[in-house]
């Protein structure tokens, strides 16, 4: 199974957006829903966008835009949005590259300030998040998208233990490489979404649903989303 789309995916789901918003320009506008997936490392965020997407495109067959997930081809929808070069994507991770590397490289000229980058970076969650049928993961999503009554809000955790082993039985690493790399991205999650936002990421109440992976097979979290979802219809 493909876990990453490409660009191709997103353009086409724009496309299919504007023939949407083509037919019911003359009707009653009912925003479509979304979903923002945030992640502590190894609790199967990707894999559990990508099979909550499939499911919804089977769920609704007939709708004239297609669930679409966006996880790192949001940085390439960004760079596409914007017309920036795509060797700007290497500056563009969860926490983005360090502050002193950031200032260095922006006083040469190299490549936008990390500030223009994270408002273009919002910029798009938003875009896609108010056009709907989009699955946004990372990036603070959650708190781009406040305030908007067609987003669901999911945060996926588990234990240390079963994310390390989901790191180590899904991408070969060692436990002990798996533990610090998860330790780090957590870290930079976090302290992503305090810098950009002042919001603690643990905070259950930024979100609408807290899931603990460890207890719920990936299938039964995806039928408990897509029922959610369709509940907002």
């Amino acid at each position: 199974m493909t876990i990453h789309p490409t660009i191709n995916d997103c353009r086409g789901y724009v496309a299919a957006h504007l023939h949407h918003e083509t037919k019911v320009r003359s009707g009653g506008f009912k925003r479509l829903p979304s979903v923002t997936i945030s992640r502590q490392t190894g609790a199967r965020g990707r894999t559990i966008g990508k099979k909550l997407e499939t499911a919804l495109r089977v769920a609704q067959k007939k709708a004239d835009v297609p669930w679409t997930m966006f996880d790192e081809t949001l940085v390439a929808q960004v760079l596409d949005d914007h017309d920036l070069p795509a060797e700007l994507e290497k500056f563009m991770p969860d926490d983005a590259i360090g502050e002193l590397e950031g200032t260095i490289n922006e006083l040469l000229g190299r490549h936008p300030s990390l500030w223009s980058l994270f408002e273009k970076t919002s910029g798009t969650i938003a875009r896609l998040a108010r056009m709907g049928h989009c699955i946004i993961v990372g990036r603070g999503g959650n708190e781009v998208t406040r305030g908007f009554d067609n987003v669901l809000r999911i945060c996926l955790v588990g234990s240390e233990r079963n994310r390390i082993r989901q790191m180590v039985d899904a991408h070969g690493m060692s436990e002990t490489d798996a533990r610090t790399f998860i330790h780090e991205e957590d870290i930079a999650r976090s302290r992503y979404v305090k810098k950009h936002f002042s919001q603690e990421f643990a905070n259950p109440m930024r979100y609408d649903y807290t899931i603990n992976t460890d207890h719920m097979h990936d299938d039964a979290i995806v039928r408990a989303l897509v029922s959610a979802i369709q509940s907002m219809a």
